[in-house]
């Protein structure tokens, strides 16, 4: 039987799984029901629509990440370039961690909901691009680290983009030392950006 008193963070944190493995738009509104164990009444009542919820699943998942992520690598290391470094390590061990690896949640729902409307579209790219300046806040705090002609901004755009590729080629194969070679990959971009 559904539990009616079901928070708006259980809703979210019991559906993330059934959404990062199958997608949004193939997933049922029942079935976001059965895996939150929330009534429909319930689940309304903290989001309208169906879109509402992926608005909220999205925010969700990028706080995540950066609670679980960012924060606490900030709290290990005062050198911006190690925090990188430890960012990428962490990232690449939950994916590691996970059983036939799903990728990159928001990464996959650039491909589920870009085309299927424009407010998932810049939902996204405003996620995206405070991940980019994550990355490049940490690069320009490390700037005396690297080389004179790297530009920090186009060097985390280039991380990002790369992370996001490995992820999603990871997601295909199912292979962990593919996603193994694709982080070493990045972490070799970086190691050829700083100062000898």
């Amino acid at each position: 039987m559904a539990n009616l008193k079901r928070t708006r963070e259980d809703i979210l944190n019991s559906t993330i799984d059934l959404v990062h493995r199958q997608g949004l738009q193939s997933t049922g509104l029942k079935e976001l029901f059965v895996a939150s164990e929330a009534s429909s009444g319930s689940f309304y009542n903290y989001f309208k629509s169906k879109d509402e919820f992926a608005h909220a699943l999205i925010d969700f998942q990028w706080q995540q990440i950066r609670d679980n992520i960012y924060l606490s690598v900030s709290q290990v290391s005062d050198d911006p370039i190690e925090k990188l470094f430890l960012t990428l390590e962490k990232i690449e061990k939950k994916h590691l961690e996970e059983i036939n690896c799903a990728g990159c949640l928001l990464g996959n729902l650039i491909v589920d909901l870009a085309e299927y409307d424009q407010t998932f579209r810049e939902h996204l790219q405003k996620i995206f691009d405070e991940w980019q300046f994550l990355l490049s806040q940490l690069l320009h705090d490390g700037k005396e680290q690297l080389n004179d002609q790297v530009d920090p901004d186009l060097l985390a755009e280039q991380i990002l983009t790369m992370l996001e590729g490995v992820l999603l080629i990871a997601r295909l194969y199912d292979q962990p030392e593919r996603l193994q070679r694709g982080f070493a990959s990045i972490q070799q971009l970086i190691q050829s950006s700083l100062k000898v």
